[in-house]
């Protein structure tokens, strides 16, 4: 596209290579800079080999397609793609891949009262400890964006991980196996100055530069989130510590309930083995 034929001047261009926020782009406690996944639907074609390369990489069971052909994430499916359009306007249409937001400051970390999940400040990653999670599920509760999934299996909440044992040396298996580069990782600066400029060209909205106080996973969306069916996070960082206490107070009772059932299950389960 010609500078001529969009509303973008090459001053505002070098404005928004500029832009980035230093405490969003470097760790505050190494200096380091940090990384983000950027996810173009203007790029993507729907081919979904991002899902595939996914669960190779992490050793995951195929996807089996639904009847309704509206994929979602589960205990054993950590990013799906599908096709979304504007609530507002019917001829907007992309292709999505959705999958953790990995926040900068994940609610889901201040709430696990086992502290099972940790958030690396370098590569983004906010990483399960499988071997800690006990399965109370208040992570979901506190995600602002509603993305960990129980798996009824083993008994543990599962997401998406950046697939944190490969990076930053190899990019995530995702971003390796796109044919279109519609998936880049990088540093997470460079990667809000792309997603900027693109969204400025083709009149878009950057997903994750503010939602929950800023993400490690960037997409560029051709409308707002709620036009195009996302759940709409607050744009400032979730306290932790009022979650801590909203889901410890209400959902004490439901996470004994639910601990109760799923320990019955097993003894049943076994007795008949």
């Amino acid at each position: 596209m010609a500078w001529e034929d969009s509303n973008l001047t090459r001053r505002d261009f070098i404005k928004l290579m500029g832009a980035a926020p230093a405490s969003l782009a470097v760790n505050p406690k190494t200096g380091e800079r940090r990384y983000a996944k950027l996810m173009d639907t203007f790029k993507c074609i729907g081919c979904r080999r991002c899902m595939s390369a996914c669960k190779r990489w992490n050793k995951l069971p195929p996807y089996e397609v639904p009847e309704t052909l509206v994929r979602d994430m589960d205990g054993t499916t950590y990013t799906v793609v599908n096709f979304v359009r504007s609530s507002r306007n019917g001829e907007i249409g992309k292709f999505l891949k959705w999958q953790c937001q990995n926040c900068i400051k994940p609610a889901c970390a201040g709430v696990c009262p086992v502290t099972a999940i940790t958030k690396n400040p370098v590569t983004g990653a906010v990483v399960i400890d499988e071997t800690k999670c006990i399965g109370c599920r208040y992570c979901y509760q506190a995600c602002p964006f509603k993305v960990p999934r129980f798996d009824f299996h083993k008994r543990i909440t599962r997401k998406c991980h950046l697939c944190y044992d490969r990076i930053p040396k190899l990019k995530p298996a995702c971003v390796a196996a796109c044919p279109v580069e519609a998936l880049d990782y990088g540093y997470r600066d460079l990667m809000l100055r792309k997603a900027r400029v693109k969204a400025q060209l083709v009149r878009g909205y950057v997903l994750g530069e503010k939602e929950a106080g800023g993400t490690d996973v960037i997409t560029i969306l051709p409308a707002p989130p709620e036009e195009m069916g996302l759940i709409v996070a607050p744009q400032k960082i979730v306290s932790e510590d009022i979650d801590r206490l909203r889901i410890s107070s209400t959902g004490f009772l439901a996470g004994a309930v639910l601990a109760g059932v799923l320990y019955l299950f097993s003894r049943g389960s076994g007795d008949k083995e």
